[in-house]
């Protein structure tokens, strides 16, 4: 199987309004866990940005350094998909950050990627399940941080931690240690069939469903039985609830006609999973998309 592992470096931790720094892929194969090809670029963000000194000093990404050898994210596009093209992907926490603030980039520019039709692999969920329970010496639960899982397989650090391409090399040695321990079966897992790039909604088929939350896994039809008050408070007060979320819900509330491009179900897909909440009420554990 061929897949391609990605990372970015950022400006910052926000997917919705920060930049990608750095963009890296390697295209391998899993029969022997080969690199095919790669593709790393340092981007240089269009119109005004900033790095933030403590951003910097984890990625030692300089905006000098990228006006000097940057490239703007829209002059490798193509060449972005093309590399892409056909590709399962691969990433350590990239589900729940790369990808996401790599749609919201992209989408600045009025660009788009295809996020469905794949299956997105992620180390860290795996290793979060392989470490469930694990304490260290001190009694206290193990650190699942990129370093940490490499360490954990291989007995020392990998260089290189916060370049990309390095990251990149690094998960592609996680996902194969991962795999050598529990098997291919063992990897394969529900959400890495879809991205959640908006945090709140992922898109199967036809059908809009929650990512995260006590009704995670509800579609946005059966929540209008379940819970409508809950839609109305993403919509009109959660703080995390971008545009983009708001425009697809509120068709469904009868506020405004859906967004093109955009069909609302008549029917759930899915039989209900969701659990009934306190209204308007959402905690930080609750942040995490899987």
């Amino acid at each position: 199987m061929i897949l391609v592992c990605f990372d970015t470096e950022t400006t910052g931790l926000d997917v919705q309004k920060e930049h990608i720094i750095q963009l890296s892929l390697v295209k391998f194969d899993t029969e022997n866990w080969q690199v095919i090809d790669q593709r790393d670029w340092y981007i240089l963000p269009e119109g005004e940005f900033t790095i933030p000194a403590e951003a910097e000093a984890v990625h030692h990404i300089s905006k000098a350094f990228l006006q000097e050898h940057g490239v703007s994210l829209r002059s490798v596009y193509d060449e972005l998909i093309a590399f892409t093209n056909g590709c399962d992907m691969l990433s350590y926490n990239g589900n729940g950050y790369d990808a996401p603030i790599l749609h919201y980039n992209l989408a600045r520019l009025g660009l788009d990627f295809d996020f469905e039709g794949r299956t997105w692999y992620d180390a860290l969920l795996l290793e979060r399940i392989h470490t469930a329970g694990m304490v260290d010496e001190n009694g206290e639960k193990v650190h699942n941080n990129l370093t940490s899982a490499y360490t954990r397989y291989y007995g020392h650090p990998f260089e290189g931690a916060h370049n990309s391409l390095d990251d990149v090399m690094a998960t592609i040695e996680v996902f194969k240690a991962q795999v050598a321990a529990h098997g291919w079966e063992w990897a394969q897992r529900d959400e890495f069939g879809f991205i959640c790039y908006d945090r709140w909604l992922t898109k199967k088929g036809n059908y809009y469903y929650l990512t995260q939350g006590g009704h995670k896994g509800e579609s946005i039809e059966s929540m209008l039985r379940i819970d409508r008050s809950y839609l109305e408070w993403l919509v009109d007060k959660c703080n995390w609830t971008d545009d983009q979320t708001r425009d697809i819900i509120e068709p469904y509330l009868g506020r405004k006609k859906p967004i093109a491009n955009s069909q609302q179900p008549t029917a759930v897909k899915n039989p209900s999973r969701g659990k009934k909440r306190s209204k308007g009420i959402i905690t930080d554990a609750d942040l995490s998309l899987f």
